[in-house]
């Protein structure tokens, strides 16, 4: 049954810890350095804008708006930036600094902006209170394409990676995951989650006989498995809940 869902922007620079102003500020140079005039606003994303980073194992995310595409050039300093601040802050376990041309997000990037964002630098287009939107264009809207992960997974598993990139993927399946299952409680109860924990928390209420398979999850993003076999068991445990559901749903 469709239902109106009310998605609020929970985001503020003050809200953001005091040991990450620093990195605010260096980001916010590294962009107006790297792209100049082509900047048009610098936007600090998730956990750490709603102030509920995790030291040591939360990264923290940034997007730079551009008026235009930039060159492969300016493309290689944000990047070199990027790795630079992430040695320079190891408080936090990776800087990203991303890059999007203005006007030409996906739609689900632009709901992140609106409610799960807050503006930093330059001009502030896209930040709401809150945003209503029906559950089942939100679920759409937000939920990663489960197959596709999955077909994903199963291929990079396949080639070389040394236990620090087992350790980085092993966190995006976990939250990526979280995020599919979430797609559940959005159609059937209406109920939207932003972090990782509180996606897990609902999860359990709602769907406790996959406890298991949540609860590694939450695990696995939480902390590094440097274990392939490991990695795969989840996966493949994951992806039996999800069709459990899926059925159970029909």
């Amino acid at each position: 049954m469709e239902t109106m869902i009310t998605v609020p922007n929970e985001c503020s620079v003050a809200k953001v810890a005091p040991d990450h102003e620093p990195i605010l500020r260096a980001a916010i140079e590294a962009y107006r350095r790297g792209f100049d005039k082509l900047l048009v606003s610098v936007r600090l994303l998730g956990s750490a804008a709603r102030g509920e980073s995790d030291p040591g194992s939360s990264d923290i995310g940034f997007v730079g708006l551009v008026s235009m595409n930039p060159d492969a050039y300016q493309r290689d300093v944000i990047a070199a930036a990027a790795r630079k601040l992430t040695l320079a802050y190891p408080f936090v376990r990776k800087v990203d600094l991303e890059t999007e041309i203005k006007g030409r997000a996906s739609a689900a990037r632009e709901f992140i902006f609106r409610t799960d964002s807050v503006c930093l630098w330059g001009a502030d287009d896209y930040t709401a209170a809150e945003v209503t939107i029906s559950n089942t264009s939100l679920a759409k809207l937000t939920t990663p394409d489960f197959g596709r992960l999955m077909a994903g997974y199963r291929q990079q598993l396949k080639g070389p990676m040394n236990n620090d990139e087992l350790g980085r993927f092993g966190r995006s399946i976990g939250k990526d995951l979280l995020k599919c299952f979430r797609k559940y409680l959005v159609l059937r109860l209406g109920v939207y989650r932003k972090s990782a924990a509180d996606i897990h928390a609902q999860l359990l209420m709602y769907f406790p006989k996959d406890k298991e398979t949540f609860d590694c999850l939450l695990r696995l993003h939480e902390h590094p498995v440097e274990r392939r076999d490991e990695l795969l068991r989840i996966v493949k445990m994951a992806q039996a809940s999800y069709e459990s559901l899926g059925q159970a749903s029909v």
